[in-house]
Formats: structure tokens, sequence, C-alpha cells
């Protein structure tokens, strides 16, 4: 069965044979415009110009499997659908009558479009490879790939804008509070991604910029209201943040999360939760006015500075509360810092820039992504191998919103790469 969805695509972007064109009722038919896609309710496109015989229409387009889909949809009882000049079918199985019981010009695709298209484009939906269009992207000339890939990223920071303001809402337009909010999630990478992001939300980060004179309570904050203050322990660190937060949380009525939100399994020794969340509070002990700063277009070097501290002597032999560990400096690696600016820094940055139309801010946020080291994982590394670029971090983000937003939801005739598979020689 095809997909309607193809016959948009193929519609939109003419992939099919137009020398003399007739409609089903034999009308001559020439194509001046197409139109453009609609979204809404309505007509498939907007505003196409056609000749039909002898006379030129303006309006829209709507495209069926099937002519009888006009019917099953219900269109001719909506007036939204008097506007149609022409009906683009992939089968015609019925005539379709608009208003003043007039015949709807139809043209009919079956005998227009490629076999070759269609195999390939059966093979793209039903292959079990994650990329089914790898034999095809070495043909590609690499400006194309470059231009989508490019486009890629910025989808990619529109999306995460998107969600950063819906937190921003979700915390009446408090930026420092959305800002707390995404580092927190950063620092989740993925693993405590969830426990984080809780943290963000329930530690007020007014109350925690009030004690930012005082190091043992900024970590007596952030480690009690992740729940890793409610057992008893035998270890002197652990009692004296112990006592700082139950003083705190009292004073301001806080509620922790539970420590059970913590994953505590399969973890390297690095990714502790209470090692990440003393990274945490290093940097809000170090940098309260942290909003300030990193709104300031700056180096790599710079941003590194500020995120990356010298940790309270306590955890270089420790890797969670009362268990010692052979020393270590634990502060965080480069490539952590890395990753936390990739996901975080930048996505803030290009989200606070539009939100108050800071176009230099904007274009520093795109030019970090162009200075960071590309993202190595098992996703990207599956493009790396099949010889998409991987220079930068604009590139891997690129090709992880491709495999997230195309790859895995099929969305191959809307994908560049997919678009040339099915249509080149």
């Amino acid at each position: 069965m095809i997909a309607e969805k193809l016959l948009h695509y193929i519609w939109k972007n003419q992939w099919f044979a137009k020398e003399d064109l007739k409609t089903v009722q034999n009308q001559l038919l020439i194509i001046h415009h197409q139109g453009f896609p609609h979204q809404d309710a309505g007509p498939d496109f907007k505003q196409g110009i056609l000749k039909i015989d002898d006379v030129t229409w303006a309006g829209n387009i709507e495209i069926h499997v099937h002519s009888s889909d006009w019917y099953k949809h219900q269109h001719q009882n909506d007036k939204k659908y008097n506007s149609v000049i022409l009906h683009v079918v992939y089968e015609h199985d019925q005539s379709v009558f608009i208003e003043q019981n007039t015949q709807l010009p139809t043209l009919e695709f079956k005998p227009l479009i490629s076999s070759q298209l269609l195999l390939r484009y059966a093979q793209l939906m039903n292959s079990p490879s994650p990329l089914p269009c790898k034999a095809y992207i070495e043909k590609i000339p690499a400006l194309t790939i470059q231009a989508f890939l490019t486009r890629l990223t910025f989808d990619r920071l529109i999306r995460k804008q998107s969600q950063i303001f819906e937190i921003l809402h979700s915390f009446s337009e408090d930026w420092e509070q959305t800002m707390f909010y995404l580092l927190c999630q950063s620092f989740g990478f993925k693993t405590n991604a969830p426990a984080f992001e809780m943290l963000g939300k329930t530690l007020p980060y007014k109350i925690l910029k009030k004690h930012t004179d005082s190091h043992l309570q900024v970590a007596a904050l952030i480690f009690g209201q992740a729940g890793m203050l409610d057992e008893e322990l035998e270890d002197d660190y652990f009692q004296l943040l112990q006592n700082e937060y139950l003083y705190i949380r009292t004073k301001y009525r806080l509620l922790p999360i539970d420590v059970k939100c913590w994953n505590l399994l399969r973890l390297r020794p690095r990714n502790f939760p209470c090692i990440r969340l003393a990274q945490l509070a290093e940097i809000i002990y170090n940098h309260p006015q942290l909003l300030s700063k990193v709104i300031t277009p700056n180096t790599l070097e710079y941003f590194q500075k500020l995120f990356i501290h010298k940790l309270n002597n306590y955890w270089d032999t420790h890797y969670y509360f009362g268990k010692t560990s052979e020393k270590q400096d634990k502060r965080m690696g480069d490539r952590s810092c890395q990753l936390l600016m990739i996901n975080g820094l930048v996505p803030f940055l290009y989200a606070y820039s539009t939100f108050t139309g800071n176009e230099k801010l904007q274009g520093h946020s795109m030019q970090l992504l162009e200075f960071l080291p590309f993202e190595e994982n098992h996703i990207t590394k599956k493009y790396q191998e099949c010889g998409f670029c991987v220079k930068q971090a604009s590139n891997s983000q690129a090709l992880l919103e491709l495999h997230r937003e195309y790859c895995e939801k099929k969305r191959c005739v809307e994908c560049v790469v997919g678009q040339k598979a099915m249509t080149m020689n």
C-alpha cells in the first residue's frame, strides 16, 4: 500500500513525468506552481497555479491515495475544500464532484511515477537496517550533505529552544532558575538525568544564592535536596553537611527528593552521583552570579575555567559518603565539560539570545559548536562509518538530530539522503 505521505513529497518535488500531462477527464494540464505545503486543517497544498486546457487557475491542491478518499474523509461537507482546483491521486477509482455538481479535475499518479522510485521507497521503509540508505551516501555531493547537516544543527537548537521556553515558563520566566535546572539536567549525563532534573526543580536557585558565601552550606543544600543526607552515618563531613541541611531545610520548608531516584549501578566511579553533585556545588559556590558570566561571549578556555574546579578534599578519597577509596583528584574532566557545554550551555545561550534579541550572543552559541570537538558515541559512530563529516560538535549534533528525528521515525522522504536515494539513477 502506497503512503499518502510519499505522494505529498512526489507532488512537492515534482518527481513524476510531466510531459503532455492530462487529467483523467482528458484535459491538458500545465503546472506553473505546485503550491505550498499546508500543515493545518484543509487542502494539502495552498496557492497552486495551474493551466487546465485554456484556463489558468489559482487555488489549492488535495492529495489522496484513491479518488474515493475524498468522500471517505468527508471533504464534500467541508467548505474549506471548495477552493480545490486539482485532485492528485495515486489511483483514480471514483469521480469527485464539488459545489454546483462540477466534476473536480483529477491527476492520476500511477502511470507517471517511476517504478524505481517506488521500489527504493519500499526498500527504505521495509529494511531492518538502521541506515538503509548507506549505499547511496557516498554518491551524494559533499556540499549537499553539509548543507543538510547545517540545517539539522539549527533544527536541533530550535527544538531544544522550544523546550527551554517551556521550562522558563514553568519557572515564571526566571532565567536563573532555568539555567540552574538545565545545568542540573546536563550533569545527569543520561544515566541520572531524571534525578538531576528533579533536583533542579525542587531546589530554588534564589535560596541557593543566599548561601553562596558558605562552601559548606552550598554543598549541604545540594546534597540534602538530592536526598543524600537522610541516613545515619559515622562520617564527620557527612554529619557536618547533614546538620547544616537540617537547619536550612527547616528554615525554608524544603522537601528533598527520594535517594532511590539515583542510579548507582553500572557507573564509572567518576560518574557516581556524589561526585557529580560535588562538581555542581563547586560551580555554584565559585560563581553565584553564574548567569551573568555565561551570557558573556568568551572562549572555550573561559568556560572550562567556569565549570572545572578542585573538589573538597573529602572527595579525593571518597566516591560516596562513608566509603573510602584510593586518593584521586576528581574534578570534572575535559570531555565531561565539553558535553556539558554542548548539551547545556549552547542550547541555553541560543534560547536566551533569541528571547533577548541578542544576535551577537546567538552567533557566539553557534560558534561554540564549531570549536567544540565531535561527540563520539554508539550513534555517531554508525554515521561516521558511512562517511558523514565528523569534524566538530555541530556535526555530531546534526547526526544525533538526523538519527532521532528522521532515521528512527523512518522519515526518509523528508531527508535529503533519502530523497536522493529514491531519485538518483
